[in-house]
């Protein structure tokens, strides 16, 4: 029997999992040959394992086993053990020398010492004392080595070990190869949007990869897949029931908490990845620095999945935070205003806003945002396609604020109608305090009812473009240090015996698909950050 060792030779890897290629060389004889092929990782599935070697070899039999075939007192591990075992032993010997000549320097049990002893005694104490130290030194760092050692060879006594029984038509070198899945390795998308607030929009796609299969890869080829294995099920139809009670989103404690860290670690760990340092080189003469970029992926789409073929080679090492490749570049048409949530924010916002029929299908993650080539922030993109535009917030606009003023809520009965009627009245503000002009899109809302007893009437909205869903918007000029004022007020009727509730509609995760609480930051049920 031979035992083969392999190495990974190509890898392509799916949003999450891995199918890897490792390669192998032996020589074998005419007739049947049994081999050991290593290699393999824990994470290895070996309901996957496929062997291919050249046309004409024949398997008679192959099976898998965890842990060397070796009895215990002949695996490399045993011999490390016994080696720790005599080192141990040697350093508590210098140990007890060590005690003896200090024990022996009181001269117990002599009534009258000789002086030449004592003075030979003290001149040999020290040297003796140091070489003892140094011995026992050097045995702590040949223990923390073979300690080290121990562990790799644990390690490798347990992973998967592959046996194959071939048959071969003449004796000769033959290669061969092993393809499995993994499922400790994963990649996702990375945006990057430049733009200058005038002209298009450069949207650069990028992926993070990044593995813990214990194993580096080095100098491989690599290409990335955008589907995931799921075994092949298909969307089935479940009844749908109405009722007036409405269902809340059902949170398990495990998604909640994967929520809560995700608030917690994803903003430093989005820095972390697109921070940049530019550093300041005195030089005598000024060099014009420019951006320097891995090669983009050569992409070619299937039916069910689009697969990004990275260039040259790469290595991944194993148990990283990720190693950033470059897929694509987008040129899009970009058009910008100034846009203000008065209800939500004092801040006016410079907006770029993209067209959904222009943006890549496969778009979904987080984007880094740079104006005039400065990071300014980052930002969720996930487009939904039921909208025709998708928002890209590039900054806070300097020198324009706006504010929101409740005048009058009052709540009064009507006997006759046996109705209540809150009314409301708001004023909105906008301030330019730059030296020229702005057009800026303000917004604010009014409730929406979803029974006929509740009545709103709209008094007053300035002239509003008013949506169906209650939303309405105001495209507000305002000139060189002016203030324009906005009127909004409106009533809600109901009936006196009902109480009514505010409640707003859950956003809709754009990577799952789940309904998510306006007051989360983040899916519960995947971790997506929600803006």
């Amino acid at each position: 029997m031979q035992t083969i060792q392999t190495t990974v030779s190509a890898v392509q890897v799916y949003r999450r999992g891995a199918e890897i290629t490792r390669k192998g060389s032996v020589v074998l004889e005419q007739g049947t040959n049994t081999l050991r092929i290593l290699g393999l990782s824990n994470g290895s599935d070996m309901d996957t394992v496929k062997l291919f070697f050249p046309a004409g070899t024949g398997l008679s039999d192959i099976r898998f086993s965890y842990g060397t075939e070796d009895e215990p007192e002949d695996r490399p591990s045993a011999k490390i053990r016994d080696d720790m075992t005599a080192l141990q032993r040697q350093k508590e010997i210098h140990e007890l020398q060590i005690s003896l000549w200090k024990s022996n320097g009181a001269f117990q049990g002599t009534s009258k010492p000789d002086l030449t002893d004592v003075e030979n005694y003290i001149t040999r104490l020290p040297d003796r004392l140091n070489k003892l130290y140094e011995s026992i030194n050097d045995i702590d760092s040949r223990i923390r080595k073979l300690e080290k050692d121990l562990s790799e060879a644990e390690r490798l006594e347990s992973l998967p070990v592959i046996t194959a029984v071939l048959e071969v038509p003449s004796a000769g070198t033959y290669p061969f190869e092993v393809r499995y899945h993994d499922a400790h390795a994963m990649w996702n998308f990375v945006y990057e949007i430049h733009t200058d607030a005038e002209g298009p929009v450069t949207m650069k796609s990028r992926a993070r990869v990044s593995q813990n299969t214990d194993e580096d890869w080095e100098n491989i080829p690599v290409s990335l897949l955008t589907s995931t294995p799921s075994g092949g099920s298909v969307p089935e139809l479940l009844p749908v029931y109405l009722s007036f009670s409405k269902p809340r989103p059902k949170v398990s404690a495990k998604n909640a908490m994967m929520g809560r860290n995700m608030m917690a670690m994803s903003a430093p760990m989005m820095a972390m990845m697109d921070e940049a340092e530019d550093s300041a080189i005195a030089v005598e003469e000024t060099v014009e620095m420019a951006r320097i970029e891995t090669e983009g992926a050569e992409v070619s789409s299937e039916e069910t999945m689009t697969e990004y073929t990275l260039p040259g080679r790469k290595t991944i090492p194993s148990g990283t935070k990720g190693v950033m490749a470059d897929l694509k570049v987008y040129e899009l048409p970009g058009e910008y205003e100034l846009l203000a949530v008065p209800k939500k924010d004092v801040h006016v916002y410079l907006v770029a806003k993209l067209k959904t029929k222009d943006l890549p299908s496969d778009i979904r993650g987080t984007a880094g945002i740079y104006l005039n080539g400065v990071y300014s922030g980052e930002t969720s993109v996930a487009p939904d396609l039921t909208k025709e535009t998708l928002n890209i917030p590039l900054g806070k606009a300097e020198g324009i604020q706006v504010s929101r003023t409740e005048k009058k809520r009052k709540t009064s009965d009507a006997l006759l109608k046996n109705q209540r009627t809150t009314e409301y009245v708001y004023e909105l503000k906008l301030t330019n305090n730059r030296n020229t002009g702005v057009t800026v899109t303000v917004q604010d809302q009014i409730p929406s009812s979803q029974e006929k007893t509740i009545i709103i009437e709209t008094k007053n909205n300035d002239h509003a473009e008013t949506a169906d869903n209650g939303i309405l918007t105001w495209k507000c000029a305002a000139g060189p240090k002016e203030t324009k004022v906005l009127n909004l007020a409106y009533n809600v009727s109901w009936p006196k015996d009902k109480q009514l509730y505010e409640t707003v509609r859950p956003s809709v995760c754009p990577s799952c698909g789940y309904e998510v609480p306006d007051d989360l930051r983040f899916c519960p049920e995947c971790g997506y950050k929600m803006y």
